[in-house]
């Protein structure tokens, strides 16, 4: 896993936010510019490497997960003791189970991503990603960079996670569930949300919402 601090004032308050498959912090550097608190990114998953020192100072985190990143952060942060340290959650178009055939993306067609993995392939994902053809052209200006050997490691780093079990007795304050999502169905979404005391929010948009990120930081 990377970590990436975008904005360090060394305040008592970090806003942590874990990415999707797929990404760098290029297309989020700009949220730096936000009133904040601290802001901190974790992306890239292709293996357990993450350093929990980076957080330790910080009274609370204010985590903020999106797609796959909503099943990752919970088993990572309580795995390394700070999940307590966590005030409010907001799950942005992802959820718990994240590779689910009633929850989640069904295994069969994460299983066909990582054997069909290719160029066009990735960029088809990001078209279906952003939806709007006018989203899809201002992201690939940010486009992150990811070779094919590191994309197709994290689809694999990221199926044998999601067999973890869930923390028990956690849940996400919030989720907001994108209606034009084509990546994770909006269906399986709230069936997911539907088990815990989620607070679930309907949003008109696909499963990449730049906007959606920058309202959820304190």
């Amino acid at each position: 896993m990377k970590q990436l601090f975008i904005k360090q004032n060394h305040s008592q308050k970090l806003n942590l936010i874990f990415l999707g498959y797929g990404q760098d912090g290029a297309i989020f550097d700009s949220l730096k510019n936000q009133e904040c608190g601290d802001i901190a990114l974790v992306y890239d998953y292709e293996n357990d490497d993450f350093d929990i020192s980076l957080y330790r100072e910080y009274s609370s985190i204010n985590l903020i997960a999106w797609s796959m990143g909503v099943m990752i952060a919970p088993k990572v942060l309580n795995q390394y003791g700070i999940l307590d340290k966590v005030v409010n959650s907001s799950a942005i178009n992802g959820t718990s189970e994240g590779i689910d055939d009633n929850y989640g993306i069904p295994p069969k067609i994460w299983d066909a991503t990582i054997d069909a993995l290719c160029e066009s392939a990735v960029l088809k994902f990001y078209r279906r990603m952003c939806f709007d053809p006018k989203l899809y052209e201002e992201y690939l200006k940010h486009r992150p960079q990811r070779n094919i050997e590191s994309l197709k490691a994290e689809l694999i780093y990221i199926r044998e996670f999601a067999k973890k079990p869930n923390v028990k007795n956690f849940f996400y304050t919030n989720a907001f569930i994108g209606l034009k999502d084509k990546i994770i169905a909006p269906a399986n979404q709230k069936k997911s949300f539907s088990k815990t005391a989620t607070v679930c929010q309907e949003i008109e948009c696909a499963h990449y919402n730049y906007e959606l990120f920058s309202k959820q930081l304190l």
